[in-house]
């Protein structure tokens, strides 16, 4: 039986560490699939229609690995990544808006185009963390692909390590080291700034950034951040601030 044809079985079809490989996804009923344990290998997900009937394919009791499967183009904001895996996996122009990446892993995967408000974490977070199956004391995250995204209030959390990426070359990003001690000492330098509200723009960025980075010591940014309180002229004078050499 071909997964295709699991749109026309009445019911929910439960897999159970099941290799899918090379199938053209976009013909299933996914919304009656519930894979657990399962491997995707080089399955097309493109123009899926991804809700909260899909979930269970992402959130199985056992994780789920996709290797080599595309999702370019796929709406993927109703969905959570949960703790799946994904390989070598396409995801260009792909939708994944205030996703909260808190326990899925993501190896040698290719983003392009807009990513928007979302959160990576290097390391197991949240009321599932403790319940992985596999459990893991890291989320592994390396060689992924980000130098044609635009990245917009995209962080990257809890020990990711940011030298194992590729990111755009474009002057609108910086990647700074040491970010604790940066922030301590650009706080000394702006509490000199003679404008009030200059100074205390600045200072409030550099507390939400203190906060944002607390287990992360390596970070990339977008220098000027939009759709912010901040100003675009105090951000850009924080971070230089934070950049200059230590």
């Amino acid at each position: 039986m071909s997964i295709a044809e699991v749109g026309s079985i009445p019911g929910i079809v439960r897999l159970e560490r099941t290799t899918i490989a090379d199938v053209d996804l976009r013909q299933a009923e996914l919304s009656e699939l519930a894979p657990s344990g399962c491997v995707f290998e080089k399955c097309d997900f493109r123009g899926v229609t991804f809700d909260r009937r899909t979930r269970p394919i992402f959130r199985a009791r056992e994780r789920n690995v996709f290797h080599e499967c595309r999702f370019d183009g796929v709406d993927l904001r109703a969905i959570d990544p949960g703790a799946s895996r994904f390989e070598r996996c396409s995801f260009d122009r792909a939708d994944i808006t205030r996703w909260n990446v808190t326990t899925a892993e993501f190896v040698d995967c290719r983003f392009a185009g807009t990513v928007q408000d979302v959160r990576f974490y290097g390391r197991p977070w949240g009321p599932t963390a403790a319940t992985l199956e596999p459990p893991r004391a890291a989320n592994e995250f390396r060689g992924n692909d980000f130098r044609e995204a635009d990245l917009v209030r995209v962080a990257f959390l809890m020990g990711i390590d940011v030298r194992k990426q590729r990111w755009p070359e474009s002057g609108d990003y910086v990647r700074l080291d040491r970010i604790h001690q940066r922030l301590t000492r650009a706080r000394a330098g702006i509490l000199g700034w003679k404008d009030l509200e200059a100074r205390n723009e600045a200072l409030a960025m550099l507390r939400a950034l203190s906060f944002l980075y607390v287990q992360q010591e390596e970070i990339v940014a977008r220098r000027v951040e939009p759709g912010t309180s901040t100003p675009a002229e105090i951000q850009s004078r924080v971070w230089e601030a934070l950049a200059a050499t230590l």
